[in-house]
């Protein structure tokens, strides 16, 4: 490659050249290190945290690409990529400060932080995909370093398991989405979403049943491909044990930003498709996310460990968000897009609560949690806080959320749908305010004891409280960014 074509590329592709080039790079001195230190954590942590902070930089700063002919793409950095990537790596570079900070006593290993970047460089691709080859492509470069992290834990029969869960659930979903594009591929002759819709409508406005009982066929396996690693009931089975076995700060990531970002890829494909497969799509999704809502409700009432208590919770809210889809207007795509980062955020603020309490402090069922406001009043308020956001209670972002993805629903004929999110919510209050009364009300449990949190924690779940209290009360500020994303496609 001459450099008269590199520094095209850096012209022409600013944001993806420039971040892509700094990930790949830092992933390899992370590796580097891991050849010649060996246990070297700190200073692969460091370059790590670097390397995120000049990605945040690029993503923000630079400007997005100016295509011309978007039928011949694979990426494209827009308004809707941008959205997602500058959020995801905030994100990132908070669970990945967090992660520091929980794995001491473990082995520090440089190679470890190699997979958060080659992670972060997934979460800017997938969002930036344009082609389903590129979504397949992008979507396998942020799993297979998801794998790993899930390994790495504090209790390794039960990281391995989850590991090992994630790993044959992850392979089987790809394949799954591996046939669905090859389907769509071979009856269009093309997998690229701008090309896709009108060579759709050819086979739908003809009179070849074969064809059209093919698509219909392909529109469902790409769902179902989408929907393992969505966690959509009932395809969701992996997802408990594999939160429960990771790393609480892996967790967060997990049940929060990664679905956030992934919801991405079944958003673009479907809103491009959504004028020839309207019905279809709408029908199964609006069935899965009924069905994951009401389902990971009712079971997360059962938990007696909080740990798994809110990791059916994150499945029942992936089951919210779909909504926004099954509406399959701008104003739904909108709401889906505000609750998937009002979701994620709030999901890492509870579960690095979590993980404090019980690396800290031990506590795992809901028993233990008696009276932890008596002895943690500032972390027990925001932990209450981001539990009854994810209810929906105002003044908080998830209310917002939710508000905005009812009126979705029910503008779109969709109000059986809107009724079940209300109940929903409704179902809730009864896993999350058993959460904030066991805090505030009962007397205090003798496994409570005094520890000394480290303060980089106190301040990713301030700064992230302040975003839950700040978005719930402006949520326009949220919603212009989710509208412009939404415009895009």
């Amino acid at each position: 490659m001459s450099l008269d074509t590199i520094i095209n590329i850096f012209i022409n592709r600013p944001v993806l050249a420039t971040v892509t080039l700094v990930l790949i790079v830092a992933t390899l001195i992370n590796l580097v290190v891991e050849r010649i230190w060996g246990d070297k954590g700190k200073i692969s942590f460091i370059i790590t945290i670097i390397s995120l902070i000049l990605v945040e930089a690029a993503l923000i700063i630079l400007p997005l690409d100016n295509i011309g002919d978007k039928t011949r793409e694979f990426f494209i950095y827009d308004e809707f990529s941008r959205f997602f990537a500058i959020f995801a790596i905030f994100v990132t570079i908070m669970i990945a400060v967090a992660i520091y900070y929980y794995s001491e006593g473990l082995p520090q290993i440089p190679a470890f932080y190699a997979l958060i970047t080659g992670t972060a460089l997934g979460l800017i691709l997938l969002p930036s995909a344009v082609d389903l080859v590129a979504i397949f492509v992008a979507w396998e470069l942020l799993s297979v370093p998801l794998y790993a992290m899930v390994a790495y834990s504090h209790k390794w029969s039960r990281s391995l398991e989850g590991a090992i869960k994630y790993y044959t659930m992850g392979a089987a979903s790809s394949a799954i989405l591996g046939l669905g594009i090859g389907i769509m591929g071979a009856l269009t002759g093309t997998t690229n979403l701008y090309a896709l819709t009108s060579r759709l409508n050819v086979i739908m406005s003809g009179s070849d049943s074969l064809s059209q009982m093919l698509l219909g066929f392909g529109v469902v396996v790409l769902v179902v491909g989408f929907g393992v690693k969505l966690t959509l009931v009932p395809l969701h089975q992996w997802a408990p044990d594999t939160y429960e076995g990771s790393m609480p700060p892996i967790t967060a990531y997990l049940s929060g930003t990664i679905k956030a970002v992934r919801l991405a890829a079944p958003l673009k494909v479907f809103m491009f498709l959504v004028a020839t497969l309207r019905y279809d799509a709408r029908l199964y999704l609006a069935i899965l996310s009924f069905l994951t809502m009401t389902y990971a409700n009712i079971v997360a009432l059962k938990q007696a460990r909080v740990y798994r208590m809110m990791a059916y919770s994150s499945i029942a809210q992936m089951g919210y968000i779909i909504i926004g889809l099954v509406a399959a207007t701008d104003y739904g795509l909108t709401a889906a897009i505000f609750y998937a980062l009002a979701f994620a955020i709030m999901e890492v603020t509870v579960f690095i609560v979590i993980g404090i309490v019980i690396f800290y402090m031990n506590l795992e069922s809901i028993d233990d949690y008696n009276g932890l406001a008596s002895k943690y009043p500032g972390l027990a308020t925001m932990f209450a806080l981001s539990l009854l956001s994810l209810v929906g209670i105002p003044p908080l972002v998830g209310f917002a959320g939710k508000v905005y993805l009812f009126i979705a629903a029910w503008s779109a004929n969709l109000q059986w749908l809107a009724i079940a999110l209300a109940i929903n919510s409704g179902i809730s209050i009864g896993y999350y305010g058993l959460i904030v009364k066991r805090m505030f009300l009962d007397e205090p449990s003798e496994k409570i004891k005094e520890v000394k949190i480290p303060r980089p924690y106190i301040v990713i779940i301030g700064i992230l409280t302040a975003i839950i209290l700040v978005l719930g009360i402006y949520p326009a500020i949220l919603e212009k960014y989710a509208s412009q994303a939404a415009s895009t496609l």
